[in-house]
């Protein structure tokens, strides 16, 4: 029908595209049956919905999404037009699809007067809201005689089982229940028809028409006439397979929950709002060598004195009044033990993690007794102790080594500094330092001997360094320890033996070369004396010559101790190297 008559009817017409979800076409009378113009419906397009209402809209839309392809929706309620009076329309709605399979939802307009409509549209009226509130129920509504067949089934059930209405219509109920549970609901089926009135619950499995099974609740009822004869036997249910499995991980998850509170070592325990222990685990009872009977349902002040005016008190009291999460490390002393505490507020009371960190708490203690007395031994040595990261920056330095590098460079290194980069070095200095560390974080672990000049006194020192890399566990080299001892008195004492050393060689080349003639001759002198007769007139002259051989001996003997104590004199004399 052209716009040009329609427009004169009592009845518009609004096309809404379902795929684009936008209006497509509109009547132009729409403003007197509705109250909105043209415009409006193409500028918003949810005012096809709207106009019902808000929370009638959202039902109109649930209808809607469950119409079937030419099935036809009757809607009567009030519009509410802007600046416009109320008024009362009946709404037909109609799902059509086109060829190409886009949807188009028509829908037709036409206002209506309650006041004037005939009882017969009132009971149409009445019964299409039946109806439609039937239909557009998330729950399952059935029917069944007092045999057991089906004699209603609502369409949230139909499409949950797949069937249509007239598969399912006229069958006994068995053909949905699966064998094993045939019995139990034959049973709660007879005791509902057995009492009147009486709500019978019943939890069983379905079975839809491909022969999938869901859980399922009801509310059975049976329905008798006037004369009080059960004639029907009506249910109410819904899908609980969710449900159930949400259900089944929750208490999955508070076994998994209980079982690891019970078996781990930490201490837990919740106390409600009157301070009463409502639970413990296992660690808890042994800590306190209290069993879970002594303990739930007891006030932990009561059965805990100890605590009260320590910061568990306070911790437990802040977490409670304040809502909110308190953690603290306190030490019991009656007990001896250290423990790291969680408090958590909850609705019913707190929930308390307490851990145990005594052997954490004395190997710390023990760790910094360790680090206090090595800390004493590496700076009450003279020795100099030093390590630089991979940048060649100071990371630690003892006593010795700050002291050592003030008195030559007149400034104290500082923990950061880059080494050997400070003022009071040369630029010879840098590079030679620099090449050194570069050995060592390259892997080489060597010593070197270096000299330098005391700038008080102007004395020469010595120096032994040995450069150690430093590695990760996983064998990456991150710095340079270095050890440096100065051996200054060490390189004296050591030139003095090697010149004592030289000594003694000479001596005992003049002993090989001119003590031992002398010696020779005068043994031979004493070989041939006469010593059977002393006065044998040969005697005289042996005794001369051994008197000659003595003073040569004496002579010697004065050059060695020339040699040993005097000096080097007969170094030329006797053409000793």
């Amino acid at each position: 029908m052209p716009d040009r008559a329609l427009s004169t009817l009592n009845e518009c017409i609004v096309a809404f595209d379902l795929a684009d979800q936008k209006i497509t076409f509109v009547t132009d009378n729409t403003e007197a049956v509705l109250g909105c113009s043209p415009s409006c419906f193409y500028k918003d397009a949810e005012l096809l919905f709207e106009i019902a209402g808000i929370d009638r809209g959202d039902q109109i839309r649930e209808h809607v999404s469950r119409l079937a392809d030419g099935e036809r929706l009757d809607l009567y309620y009030q519009v509410s037009p802007a600046g416009a009076e109320k008024r009362w329309v009946h709404d037909r709605k109609t799902l059509m699809t086109a060829p190409g399979g886009k949807k188009t939802l028509l829908s037709i307009f036409t206002r209506y007067s309650p006041e004037a409509a005939d009882p017969k549209d009132e009971a149409r009226l009445r019964e299409q809201f039946l109806n439609s509130l039937i239909d557009s129920q998330t729950n399952f509504l059935i029917r069944f005689d007092i045999s057991g067949v089906f004699t209603f089934a609502n369409k949230q059930f139909l499409k949950k089982l797949g069937y249509k209405k007239s598969e399912l219509i006229g069958k006994h109920f068995s053909l949905v229940t699966i064998p094993e549970e045939i019995v139990m609901c034959q049973k709660a089926f007879a005791h509902c028809v057995k009492h009147p009135g009486k709500v019978v619950p019943l939890a069983h499995k379905k079975r839809d028409k491909a022969g999938n099974l869901f859980d399922t609740e009801w509310e059975f009822v049976s329905v008798a006439n006037e004369e009080g004869i059960v004639i029907a036997v009506q249910g109410i249910g819904h899908d609980v397979t969710e449900k159930l499995v949400v259900e089944r991980e929750v208490k999955a998850t508070g076994e998994k929950l209980n079982n690891f509170i019970e078996s781990i070592n930490d201490y837990f325990f919740i106390i409600d709002i009157d301070w009463k222990f409502i639970r413990v685990n296992a660690a808890f009872e042994k800590v306190t060598r209290k069993t879970r009977e002594e303990l739930i349902g007891s006030n932990i002040w009561e059965m805990f004195p100890v605590l009260i005016g320590t910061n568990f008190e306070h911790a437990y009291r802040k977490a409670a009044s304040e809502k909110t999460i308190v953690r603290f490390t306190e030490h019991i002393e009656t007990a001896n033990m250290w423990f790291n505490t969680t408090v958590y507020p909850t609705a019913e009371g707190l929930t308390v993690f307490m851990q145990d960190i005594t052997e954490q708490k004395r190997a710390e203690e023990e760790g910094m007794w360790t680090k206090n007395n090595l800390e004493a031994l590496i700076n009450n040595t003279e020795d100099q102790i030093w390590s630089v990261d991979s940048q060649t920056r100071y990371v630690y330095m003892n006593k010795a080594y700050r002291s050592q590098i003030a008195r030559l460079t007149g400034a104290e290194p500082v923990q950061g500094d880059y080494s050997y980069l400070h003022k009071g070095y040369t630029e010879a200095e840098i590079g030679e330092w620099s090449d050194y560390y570069k050995r060592a974080l390259a892997g080489e672990r060597y010593t070197i001997i270096t000299e330098t000049t005391e700038p008080a006194t102007g004395k020469s020192l010595s120096f032994e360094i040995s450069f150690n890399p430093i590695y990760k566990v996983k064998g990456n080299i991150t710095g340079v320890g270095c050890f440096a001892r100065n051996i200054t008195n060490w390189l004296e004492t050591e030139k003095a033996i090697v010149d004592q050393n030289e000594r003694l060689r000479h001596i005992a080349s003049l002993t090989s070369h001119e003590l031992r003639r002398p010696v020779a001759s005068m043994l031979g002198l004493i070989n041939i004396m006469d010593r059977a007769n002393f006065f044998n007139p040969d005697n005289q002259e042996i005794i001369g010559h051994l008197l000659t051989v003595g003073n040569e001996i004496d002579e010697v003997i004065r050059l060695i101790v020339d040699k040993t104590i005097i000096g080097d004199q007969s170094k030329e004399k006797y053409q000793l190297p």
